[in-house]
């Protein structure tokens, strides 16, 4: 495995080639849900997007927590990388691992014991329900394996290597696609998308940590420690405020699926269709911002502070294209997106394909103009959260999260569904610009400078 030094070379280079292979992995993952949800809507039917659809906020809350372990875990071993101490990156990667493994054991099985409960408390629909919770299980169950790839992905993009989880990714997002289609074919329904998703993870995760542990024997060094309490608490420092982060953004999605589910079974499929393809978008400008951290953490490791402002810099300039590029895709062609995860031959009894495309349609056309929003607050986000500014980056987080809840009950009630979708650009205006805001006192550049803070 080639590692890369990000202090080397123009900021905007290093930061681009870093970041390509992420992002094509993150597509890759996102691939895993479209194609459940639109083999599902093609295949089954509207009833059987809504189930997957149902239980979608609470993956991402799954997928949140996974994220975090491995945003905390990929910082630390970042700054251990750029000042040249592999022992102390051994004994990271090691004391992450056990860490990370054993909670995801434990909340996989809380996860599915109370799969059908929090269904049932986000008003899910019925007649969907049954399907949805089923989903749901099987998610749960394969939380270790989300774990275990999420971590051992930043890991590597920690030591400057962003391909190797990808070539691995390809392969089960490719066998994802397969099972897919050969389970619903064979008429076994949303249980067997959701085995599909379950076996392809499970590939995924095991041959990764597979490479990474004949990696890591390459890697000259004195004998590493199988675990540190010293280093988990530094890895925790940054893994717990990034869980929460990316939690609660989810939660606040819980939220708003609440509300959603209130109008019916169509209504959540289209959000569920539209929400998935929205995030496409957003989940690559994420992206950019992961490499931003670990470029953020590699520099201030090396001694190199100065070239932090030319990453944020060119790291905004590529979260603004991608975000001007998608919005003249996504808005002129928003109906025929939904439309990807709709079959008039595959209609439930009593579902309206039309109305699904209609809100679906108006979801996109309202939210993705704003992109931009979400490219501003998500590149400041990656030089706080890489310079360990943690207190900083979750008061961003929170103002996101609580504005877009708030607004979301509250314009509901005064214009329906438009009403819940503008609520997703006003959480970004307030929440961006509080971090830009947070930014610039910069108090994550005095936390590594020494200097005094409140």
């Amino acid at each position: 495995m080639a590692t890369k030094d990000l202090s080397v070379g123009k900021p905007w280079k290093v930061i681009l080639l870093f970041a390509l292979p992420m992002i094509l992995s993150v597509t890759l993952q996102q691939v895993y849900n479209i194609a459940d949800s639109m083999i599902a809507g093609r295949i089954i039917g509207p009833d059987a997007l809504g189930a997957i659809s149902a239980s979608y906020p609470i993956t991402m809350i799954y997928l949140g927590l996974a994220t975090g372990s491995g945003v905390g875990t990929g910082v630390v071993v970042s700054r251990f990388f750029g000042m040249k101490k592999m022992k102390e990156v051994k004994t990271s990667i090691y004391t992450a691992l056990i860490t990370f493994i054993i909670m995801a054991i434990v909340l996989a099985v809380l996860g599915a014991l109370t799969a059908k409960v929090f269904l049932k408390a986000l008003s899910t629909d019925a007649k969907i329900l049954n399907d949805a919770s089923t989903y749901l299980v099987f998610y749960s169950v394969g939380m270790v394996f989300l774990f275990l790839y999420n971590v051992v992905t930043c890991i590597f993009q920690a030591l400057g290597n962003s391909k190797t989880p990808l070539f691995f990714l390809v392969f089960s997002t490719t066998l994802n696609v397969i099972l897919d289609i050969t389970f619903a074919l064979n008429n076994m329904g949303v249980f067997g998308i959701a085995l599909a998703t379950f076996i392809a993870q499970g590939i995924a995760s095991v041959a990764s940590l597979s490479w990474l542990l004949v990696t890591l024997r390459k890697i000259e060094s004195e004998k590493p420690e199988i675990y540190s309490f010293q280093l988990i608490k530094n890895i925790l420092l940054i893994a717990f405020p990034s869980m929460i982060q990316a939690s609660i953004v989810a939660i606040g999605g819980v939220f708003v699926q609440k509300e959603v589910n209130t109008y019916g079974g169509d209504v959540t499929a289209a959000y569920g269709a539209a929400y998935k393809i929205c995030y496409i978008v957003i989940n690559i400008i994420f992206t950019l911002s992961n490499a931003l951290s670990s470029y953020t953490s590699q520099n201030i490791g090396a001694g190199h502070m100065e070239r932090v402002k030319p990453g944020l810099k060119a790291t905004f300039i590529m979260g603004l294209i991608i975000a001007l590029f998608f919005t003249s895709i996504f808005v002129p062609a928003s109906r025929g997106l939904v439309n990807l995860f709709l079959d008039k031959n595959a209609v439930s009894e009593g579902s309206n394909i039309d109305f699904i495309l209609d809100v679906g349609s108006k979801f996109l056309m309202i939210v993705t103009p704003f992109y931009v929003l979400v490219a501003v607050k998500i590149s400041f986000d990656g030089v706080l959260k890489g310079a360990g500014d943690m207190r900083n980056f979750m008061i961003g987080t929170f103002i996101d999260l609580f504005s877009r809840v708030g607004f979301t009950f509250l314009l509901s009630r005064l214009f329906g569904l438009d009403g819940i979708w503008w609520s997703w650009p006003i959480g970004w205006i307030l929440g961006g610009g509080a971090v830009v805001i947070l930014y610039f006192t910069m108090r994550w550049k005095k936390i590594n400078e020494g200097e005094p803070i409140i």
